[in-house]
């Protein structure tokens, strides 16, 4: 080290001698503080001294010359040297030539480094602290010396780089802990700070620029740096550090200022993979921003050349935010086969689960489920909503053993109380009340829950309990308080109580931010919160959104509507929520959202067979025949039944074994033309 740092002095005091210290210092220029705040003293670019001989003079007068003149020894050469010990090549030249300026008879030592001519010991030793960066012990031992030599007056370099130094820590500080007014202001009284030689510093004042809202500011600050200073790798790093704060059309602008090699090969093209990467990186999660298609098209085709799952995941959470999910599995899932990432695996599932492919997003997430809290969030979510499918779908029995273990250890009563209306579904009526009591240990307020126990113990004929629920929440649920007032004791009790009440949908959760919305129009084409409009309003809008066939948020607005004061609004909502279920093969919900408010002969009629037409439809999916033709005989007391219906009975007859039952219904309706009927008695 000590070699080379002599071998660069030995260069430039060869400069000096040649030209007299003629010294270009163009990268050492400082930015101009007129952008900054008041004017400060530093070297402007291009400075000379005056008095330069040229260098054909120099060597005459060396060849004529006997002997060098003696070397004056009453120069403070302490700067000199501290400049030469770091290497310092730029501040080397500038105290050379400031030297030369004061004492033109003066020669530069021939080894800078020789501490054996030092004029003052107690000037190296400050200078020795402030190499160390142990500034206020420089300035405790000036302060000292001062004490015991009055009149001793530290080097004006010393006292001016000391300045510099501690004006450099401040601004790294403040810059550090986010106080970008400061940062602004310790540039402003120290424009000596602004040079090529100090490019953290510039980067630092560029972002501290952006992060107060001067965008314009910050881009002059990275530009100056790409005028003036010549590193090649600050000068990438300079366009990389930009595009985290400017927009895309003065990122080209300080593009246009790359330098091009003899080759013609641009100087940043090696980092534009990167700066795509950066623009890409910083709008991610901001929905209402995007990139330009260059930078994005770049990252793509880098991402599928190189296979790096970064990129993949990038590009992943880029499409997440947009709404485009298809795109958005299709990265996340390269990046998981790429490498087993936590993130790709939350992204991936986050992003089956907008699709509503719950089954493969609890499965994608269940390895990494204990990664982070946010990981095991997501996974509790993606369990919730997989068990809260509308209708329920089947799951498979190692799936339920792999998720209930994980729901009692997390103790997540949303899952529980799912996992509660799953078995209900299912006729699973203890497997519901264990459930619903273990939501309901873990959160006693948890409503919901509590609702579902009183529904599986009414269906088990548990009425003391059902009794004791309904005391404990009097006053602050009037579903349960009614429960099973309107109960038909000539129905099973399973299927006479109204089950599986409207489940809060868990929505999944991420780190990344929520998609601002803006203000709504009329009607109901977009998304609103529901406490934010009237009853009334609501009950409008559900209408609408049934039209819409947006049903699960039809039922939402009816829900809503039912919180009126007017008994009509309630009337109507009850049964808008009704249909709502119907739609949607929910008869159980329909028949629970039927009792919310009473209606009038006519429409609780067209209700009942409705619900009764679906429940005889579901129980015979699930193979339950006895109960298809339960459900069916309460249906025939408020309606004839219809041939489709009839079909189902016949069906249902032959599957508990009373065929001659089934072959009279199948005869009867393959007279009148019923080609199901007519292909029922052929295969019998």
């Amino acid at each position: 080290m000590r070699t080379s740092i002599l071998a660069i002095f030995a260069l430039a005091l060869a400069v000096a001698s040649a030209a007299y210290y003629g010294l270009s210092v163009r990268n050492s220029a400082p930015l101009l503080i007129s952008q900054v705040g008041p004017a400060g003293s530093a070297m402007p670019a291009g400075a000379q001294i005056d008095g330069a001989t040229t260098s054909a003079q120099a060597e005459s007068e060396s060849t004529a010359a006997p002997a060098p003149p003696p070397r004056r020894t009453d120069v403070d050469e302490s700067a000199l040297r501290y400049f030469a010990a770091q290497g310092d090549i730029e501040r080397l030249h500038a105290e050379i030539a400031r030297l030369r300026a004061l004492y033109p008879d003066w020669l530069p030592p021939d080894d800078p480094l020789d501490y054996s001519r030092s004029g003052d010991p107690r000037i190296e030793a400050l200078w020795a602290l402030y190499a160390e960066g142990r500034y206020d012990e420089v300035e405790a031992e000036i302060a000292r010396i001062q004490d015991t030599t009055p009149g001793f007056l530290p080097p004006q370099v010393l006292v001016d780089s000391l300045r510099l130094a501690k004006d450099r820590e401040a601004l790294v500080k403040a810059s550090n802990e986010g106080a970008f007014a400061t940062v602004v202001d310790v540039a402003a009284r120290s424009p000596q700070l602004l040079t090529c030689a100090e490019v953290d510093v510039m980067w630092r004042l560029a972002e501290a620029f952006a992060q107060t809202d001067r965008a314009d500011r910050a881009a002059d600050a990275y530009r100056f740096i790409l005028q003036n200073c010549d590193d090649p790798g600050e000068r990438q790093a300079t366009v990389i550090k930009a595009s985290a704060f400017l927009d895309t059309a003065q990122i080209e602008s300080l593009l246009m200022l790359e330098r091009r090699g003899d080759d013609g090969q641009g100087e940043f093209e090696a980092v534009r993979d990167d700066l795509a990467r950066a623009m890409v990186s910083r709008v991610a999660n901001e929905p209402d921003t995007t990139v330009a298609a260059s930078y994005l098209d770049r990252l793509k085709t880098a991402a599928r050349r190189d296979g790096e799952p970064d990129d993949s995941i990038l590009l992943g959470w880029y499409s997440y935010q947009r709404g485009m999910y298809l795109q958005a599995r299709d990265w996340f899932r390269a990046a998981l086969d790429s490498l087993k990432s936590p993130e790709a695996a939350q992204g991936l599932a986050l992003t089956e689960a907008e699709l509503k492919n719950y089954a493969v997003a609890e499965s994608v997430l269940y390895e990494y489920r204990n990664v982070s809290d946010d990981t095991i969030k997501v996974y509790l979510a993606t369990v919730a909503n997989l068990l809260s499918l509308e209708p329920p779908k089947a799951i498979a029995a190692d799936v339920l053993n792999r998720m209930a273990p994980v729901v009692i250890e997390k103790r997540d009563v949303v899952s529980a109380e799912q996992f509660g209306w799953y078995a209900h579904y299912l006729g699973q009526e203890t497997t519901a009340i264990d459930w619903f009591r273990a939501a309901l240990s873990w959160d006693p307020e948890h409503e919901p829950a509590a609702y579902g126990l009183a529904l599986a113990l009414n269906a088990l004929n548990r009425d003391a309990e059902v009794a004791q629920i309904q005391e404990t929440w009097r006053g602050r649920s009037e579903r349960i308080a009614n429960l099973g007032e309107e109960k038909d004791e000539t129905e099973p009790a399973r299927t006479a109580a109204a089950s599986t009440p409207a489940r809060s949908r868990t929505t999944t959760t991420t780190t990344r931010p929520s998609t601002r919305r803006a203000a709504q129009p009329a009607g109901c084409t977009t998304t609103v919160d529901m406490q934010t409009i009237s009853p009334e309003s609501a009950l409008d809008r559900g209408w609408c959104l049934m039209d819409l066939n947006r049903t699960m948020e039809a039922v939402q607005a009816f829900d809503r509507a039912l919180a009126s004061g007017a008994q009509a609004t309630r009337k109507d909502a009850a049964y808008g929520k009704s249909l709502a279920y119907l739609r949607l093969k929910m008869p159980d919900k329909a028949a629970a959202a039927a009792t919310a408010a009473p209606q009038e002969p006519a429409r609780a009629m067209e209700l009942q067979s409705a619900i009764l037409a679906d429940r005889a439809i579901g129980a015979f999916r699930l193979g339950r025949y006895h109960e298809t033709i339960i459900a069916l005989d309460q249906r025939a007391r408020f309606a004839p039944e219809r041939q489709d219906l009839m079909v189902l009975r016949a069906f249902a007859y032959h599957n508990i074994g009373r065929r001659s039952d089934a072959k009279r219904i199948f005869q009867a309706l393959a007279s009148v033309g019923n080609k199901e009927a007519m292909r029922a008695l052929g295969d019998l």
